[in-house]
């Protein structure tokens, strides 16, 4: 009898302690979440090797300095060339009448917000905003060389990390060009 007592104390006694040891995970910031959409809005098609000239497009004014408002679009006017010529794209040499145009732009939401987005490019992917976090805008678009329409335009949305390294930039960049790219290529 004193054995079943005691081995009952015991299994108690470890439940007990195993309940306050046990802390329940805490739920991940998901900070590196990317939201896109797009439009298509002709269905004009592109074959491979169709040329392409680029045409950034800046915001008057921006909450960045000067040299970093460069070095990001220089970042992602290299990653869009490398992406468009990985997908048989070719870049269109000086004097060169292109196949299409592709303007783009980079802008956070306290320099460009959603309802601005909106107003000016008709498309959102609605990232919600974070209260410790910036969020930035990703805008693309392809418009036709001898029309001058609009053929497709794509957005995605996340939030900026100040604190990465170039290598981590280079990479961001390239998934985030590729993802919006991406669904250019499959209605293409």
């Amino acid at each position: 009898m004193k054995k079943v007592i005691s081995l009952l104390v015991l299994v108690v006694i470890t439940l007990t302690i195993s309940a306050c040891v046990q802390v329940p995970p805490e739920p991940k910031k998901n900070n590196n979440q990317l939201a896109i959409s797009s439009v298509r809005d002709l269905p004009l098609i592109y074959p491979p090797s169709s040329s392409f000239s680029l045409s950034p497009k800046y915001i008057k004014e921006t909450s960045l300095k000067a040299k970093q408002t460069q070095a990001i679009y220089q970042l992602y006017t290299n990653t869009i060339v490398k992406d468009l010529q990985n997908n048989r794209f070719v870049m269109a040499q000086v004097g060169q009448q292109a196949a299409f145009y592709v303007g783009f732009g980079i802008a956070l939401s306290d320099d460009f917000s959603d309802d601005k987005i909106n107003e000016k490019f008709g498309v959102s992917p609605g990232l919600p905003d974070k209260v410790d976090m910036k969020k930035g805008s990703f805008l693309i678009y392809i418009e036709d060389a001898i029309t001058g329409q609009r053929v497709w335009r794509g957005i995605a949305q996340g939030f900026a990390h100040e604190d990465i390294t170039i290598e981590q930039r280079q990479q961001r960049a390239e998934v985030i060009v590729a993802s919006v790219m991406k669904q250019f290529y499959q209605t293409n």
